[in-house]
């Protein structure tokens, strides 16, 4: 959809304060307020101490006053480098600003669609309708780097690959002074309304700061749960209509302080919304990471989308501040694939006995999981859920982004837990429910060859990230002499990925190293410390030297085999094989 520029505001007719000013009791905007805004709620206003009084940072304010205030310009309607939109789950408690070139397009798409609303509405009265229960198309824009699109029609944005992602967006005219979070709907459109009716075409240099002590209340305007008062144009405030409020004031009038008290609002956003805010378009995406998840997803099915989306800020943050020229963008995409399932039908749960219920039912909705897939019944289907979800993913991804694969785009996946064995069954064709014919297979270069040809998956994996994965348990259960170095290639194929990771926690019971099981010298050779985003001196890990594990259930086990552990101290365990020679390296081919 094109959008017109700025200066193309007056053509589409965006002048719903005319009808206000005529007397018109229900303006366009209202309408559209009545219809399609009054589900939303409306949280407690800022501030939210009753008795707060934004006075007592008047110093600060003076020091960071808006530039709009300072202006020597015309009031009149906002402009759309003015307002700002805002997004938040039902979860969430603070509004989160969209940058100012997404904000600027909703802004644009927003008044297009007041346009053809006022065009439908006044021809069924002219038809003699009522101009009730107006209908026209969505009007839908894709925001926030491509991944979620907002309807301004319903006030809502989505997520546009994975379903279960939901917030709300609304429109900020009018802004609490200290935190910049904006005044809701409907209030905000009647501080807008009255604010042009007060000062519409008058110039802000008509009215001189004289401090504002001496300024009287030009006008009051009541609301439910609060009323505005205005001093000037630039001086306009809010007050709670709560009872701690109303006796903060009347102590403060008693007391001859003639301030106003409250809190200070702010017409404009802060900063400007441009569509030609280069810093703000988001570069195509050259990196895809796939998030799955492990067990435990029916007791928290949203859990996954919001670990994407930390995985996806936490990313943002440490690229712009240590990496910002860099032009690649990694994107992540939960991957939920355990809700889809139907498995048992629930039969486990009807024959779950009601003693320990709660302990039971955390059980069956997590460690069962497990269970289900190495059943002979349900592990192919686990196996097809999971497989169906990425490629699902990924071609819906390469219908908005075709370019992907030529412009050398790479796919890396996250996978947590159970997650990572379902994967790797996946890419290698290990079949749970047939293992025996697996290992036939996988013992002979044909065989193992026909079963990589069944890997479903539509895309090669970049690096493979296993976060407190048990992959090394089922490998050892399924192998026989892993360690030997002719077994490398079918434990660990080089098609599986170019590069694994296995991270795990030294507390997490589920979670298992994996070196060991091909080289057995690592038993030995303690983990590497993964180094903190901001350590002061970081050393690549490939450089990083191999330190035995030195642990005094180790020393007593030594120490009790070799038959002299009375006659050592307990207490003063010794290092194990302090010199250690580094292992073999198992090729990956």
């Amino acid at each position: 959809m094109d959008f017109p520029t700025p200066g193309d505001s007056a053509d589409l007719g965006y002048s719903l304060n005319e009808d206000r000013f005529n007397g018109s009791s229900v303006s366009g905007a209202e309408y559209i307020l009545e219809e399609q805004v009054h589900q939303m709620s409306l949280e407690p206003l800022e501030p939210n101490s009753a008795s707060y009084d934004c006075h007592q940072d008047q110093q600060q304010f003076a020091a960071e006053e808006y530039e709009y205030w300072n202006q020597d310009s015309v009031i009149g309607e906002l402009t759309a480098e003015e307002i700002r939109w805002f997004y938040k789950s039902d979860t969430d408690k603070r509004w989160t600003e969209f940058n100012g070139y997404d904000s600027h397009h909703i802004e644009f798409l927003y008044r297009q669609y007041n346009q053809e609303w006022h065009q439908v509405y006044n021809e069924q009265q002219s038809n003699g309708g009522e101009g009730v229960g107006v209908k026209i198309p969505k009007h839908q824009i894709v925001v926030r780097g491509g991944m979620y699109e907002v309807d301004v029609h319903s006030w809502k944005g989505y997520s546009i690959f994975w379903p279960g992602e939901e917030f709300q967006v609304t429109r900020g005219t009018w802004f609490y002074g200290t935190t910049w979070q904006p005044v809701e709907y409907p209030p905000c459109e009647t501080i807008e309304h009255m604010h042009l009716q007060l000062f519409c075409g008058q110039r802000l240099s008509d009215y001189a700061d004289s401090g504002l002590s001496q300024k009287e209340v030009w006008h009051t305007e009541q609301l439910p749960e609060f009323h505005v008062d205005w001093h000037s144009p630039k001086d306009v405030f809010l007050h709670n209509e709560t009872a701690p409020s109303k006796l903060m004031r009347s102590v403060t009038q008693k007391l001859g302080f003639q301030k106003p008290t409250g809190c200070r609002l702010m017409r404009g956003y802060k900063t400007p919304a441009l569509a030609t805010d280069s810093a703000d378009r988001i570069t195509d995406i050259t990196h895809l990471v796939f998030v799955i998840h492990g067990i435990g997803q029916k007791m928290d099915i949203g859990r996954i989308i919001k670990n994407s989306n930390s995985f996806r800020d936490c990313v943002t943050w440490l690229q712009n501040k240590y990496f910002p020229n860099s032009t690649d963008r990694p994107e992540f995409f939960p991957v939920e694939w355990r809700t889809s399932l139907k498995l048992d039908g629930d039969l486990v749960s009807a024959i779950t006995p009601l003693h320990l219920e709660k302990l039971r039912s955390l059980l069956n909705a997590s460690a069962m999981d497990i269970m289900y897939y190495t059943s002979p019944l349900f592990g192919q289907e686990i196996q097809a859920g999971l497989c169906v979800e990425l490629n699902r993913l990924y071609s819906m991804f390469l219908e908005r982004y075709p370019n992907f694969k030529e412009n050398g785009g790479k796919c890396s996946v996250v996978a947590h837990s159970l997650g990572c064995v379902i994967l790797y069954d996946i890419v290698t064709g290990w079949l749970p429910n047939d293992p025996m014919a697996c290992l036939q297979k996988a013992n002979s270069s044909e065989g193992r060859e026909e079963m990589l040809k069944k890997s479903g998956l539509l895309f090669e994996i970049e690096n493979m990230f296993c976060l407190g994965s048990p992959l090394s348990v089922f490998l050892a259960l399924r192998w026989k002499d892993p360690h030997e170095p002719e077994n490398h290639d079918k434990v660990l194929p080089p098609k599986l990925c170019k590069r694994l990771y296995n991270v795990f926690h030294p507390a997490d019971p589920v979670a298992y190293r994996l070196e060991p099981l091909l080289v057995k010298a690592y038993k030995t050779i303690a983990p590497l410390t993964l180094q903190s985003y901001n350590a002061s001196a970081k050393m690549p890990y490939d450089l990083m030297p191999l330190e035995p594990i030195q642990t005094e259930s180790i020393y007593l086990r030594k120490m009790a085999s070799a038959g002299d552990y009375s006659e050592r101290d307990e207490a003063t365990p010794e290092p194990v094989n302090s010199s250690i020679p580094s292992p073999p390296t198992p090729s990956r081919g």
